[in-house]
């Protein structure tokens, strides 16, 4: 995708943090309090993580050779639920203009899938209420660190590049082309949907906060919910943990 002009943005890079997550916490309750006007969009970046954040749970390995980012927006409120689709779909995009042969998917609900190993993940939530609201997207991708079993890298791909210049190239890349994703709603959702390493049947067993579901894939709705058959019914889901070691079919 051709990138737009991107807005006024400030990227902050940053050698060592405890999350990026937890910084774009601190920045976003401090601008609150002041109440000024709002913040442009910023990227935070750490070159290493002390406490990267996973969903749920889970921790962020955030070893040296990753991009370990936040991204602080203000975002229409039509557009909000938007969001983890342009994120992946921008993030996706980003990595194979880096290296086009990583071939990347998304397993649902935001992951990066490349080589058959997890290549980096998104954590979108929001806050606010009105016209807009500000969201914070936390990424991660693994360029040259594998900091993890079942994990992969641009790096165990064949890339040899430089990991803090690669870096650098993927949150441009970021900035300039996510905007334009939210604005364009149906090509987003069909990028998206193309990306989906799940196929039709597949037997999915999906972790909830309650305890683990186990169903067959049918598809998506236009929210970007995930549909099962379960007990001969279709039931959606708009938040759990697809496991790793389902049958699923390719990028």
């Amino acid at each position: 995708m051709t990138g737009t002009t991107p807005p006024r943005a400030n990227i902050v890079w940053l050698d060592d943090l405890d999350s990026t997550a937890a910084l774009a916490d601190r920045l976003m309750a401090s601008w609150i309090e002041k109440e000024e006007d709002p913040l442009p969009d910023t990227l935070l970046v750490a070159a290493t993580q002390r406490e990267g954040r996973g969903r749920g749970e889970n921790s962020w390995s955030s070893p040296p050779g990753g991009l370990y980012a936040n991204w602080l927006a203000w975002v229409p409120t039509g557009e909000l639920g938007l969001v983890p689709m342009a994120v992946g779909v921008t993030l996706a995009e980003a990595v194979e203009g880096l290296w086009p042969a990583a071939s990347v998917g998304l397993k649902w609900p935001n992951d990066l899938i490349a080589g058959g190993g997890k290549l980096g993940g998104v954590l979108c939530r929001s806050r606010g209420s009105g016209e807009s609201i500000w969201v914070s997207v936390g990424f991660g991708v693994n360029l040259s660190a594998e900091p993890a079993a079942g994990a992969g890298s641009l790096r165990a791909l064949g890339w040899s590049g430089d990991a803090s210049a690669g870096a650098r190239t993927l949150a441009v890349a970021f900035l300039e082309n996510v905007h334009a994703a939210l604005h364009d709603a149906a090509g987003t959702r069909r990028r998206w949907v193309a990306r989906s390493v799940h196929r039709r049947g597949d037997e999915i067993r999906l972790r909830l906060e309650g305890g683990v579901v186990a169903g067959r894939f049918v598809g998506f709705d236009p929210d970007g919910r995930l549909e099962l058959e379960v007990g001969g019914e279709t039931r959606r889901f708009s938040a759990g943990e697809v496991m790793m070691g389902e049958r699923s079919g390719g990028a």
